[in-house]
């Protein structure tokens, strides 16, 4: 019985010592002097454990926005390593013209003043705001900011893990650079020719948009389209709408300002919804 009762001191006292070992030796921990600064955009995943899904770039598409909508406000996490200070410090957060697309005062509007932790903060979110130019329907822009070295803040690693579960190897990010992707893609959606032919026609993307803002829906509204008795788009409004986008169409071709399609040509509609636009065609 002495002899089972020193093997579970013993053992006890091993797992102490061990466990002293990994904590003194295997866990390291940021004791500079200097502050240290870094992106990580990302949080939780998982509801009640922590787990945590870190990014590198965020993409963001105009196309399933309001037709209306002129600007939208993407943000970026900045962090700091060391001691929090009771003052604010600055970051310094450059464009990376080597690596953007984006055309500031154009595509992007940022406040470099706003990149500053606040007296006892240890983080911010920094806000840009993007311009829905007419150039995003042909092609996506990139905005690639970087951090740097100042007075206050050091860029001490470029890369981070994707995730904060230590037992697992992950995708190396970037923790030095974010970048923000930009667009306005569309493609047609599914209810659009649900039942063959449409009474709207064929789909162009400025047709699209103006059914959108003349019977005020959205991009999310067509993508349920058809899940219950009171959704926004439904196949059986379609004739409805079509007779009213005619009227609409007709409307605007007798006071001489004919809508256009993206290609230059008279926006038409499907059979039976067709628009006059006789007066607008040499003989």
């Amino acid at each position: 019985m002495k002899t089972m009762k020193h093997k579970t001191i013993f053992y006890a006292l091993l797992l102490l010592l061990v466990g002293s070992a990994c904590t003194k030796n295997d866990i390291m921990t940021f004791d500079r002097e200097e502050s240290g600064v870094y992106f990580q955009y990302g949080g939780q995943t998982r509801f009640f454990l922590n787990i945590d899904a870190y990014y590198d770039s965020i993409g963001f598409s105009f196309s399933i926005t309001r037709e209306d909508l002129e600007d939208t406000i993407l943000e970026t996490r900045i962090r700091t390593m060391g001691k929090v200070r009771d003052y604010d410090r600055p970051v310094k957060v450059v464009v990376d013209t080597e690596h953007s697309t984006a055309i500031e005062g154009t595509h992007f509007e940022l406040d470099y003043s706003k990149a500053v932790i606040p007296a006892g903060k240890s983080e911010i979110m920094l806000p840009v705001r993007f311009f829905r130019t007419p150039d995003l329907l042909e092609k996506k822009v990139l905005l690639v900011l970087r951090l740097e070295d100042n007075e206050y803040f050091k860029v001490y690693f470029d890369e981070q893990k994707n995730t904060n579960i230590y037992n697992q190897v992950g995708e190396q990010i970037s923790s030095r650079c974010f970048v923000f992707e930009i667009s306005e893609f569309y493609s047609e959606p599914w209810a659009w020719s649900l039942l063959g032919d449409c009474p709207f026609g064929e789909w162009t993307i400025t047709k699209y948009r103006l059914i959108n803002k003349l019977f005020n829906v959205t991009p999310d509204d067509w993508q349920n389209a058809n899940r219950g008795d009171h959704d926004k788009v439904s196949t059986g409004y379609f004739p409805a709408w079509a007779f009213k986008l005619r009227a609409y169409l007709q409307e605007q071709a007798d006071k001489g300002t004919p809508v256009l399609e993206e290609d230059g040509s008279y926006m038409q509609l499907g059979s039976g919804y067709e628009v006059d636009y006789s007066a607008y065609i040499k003989p």
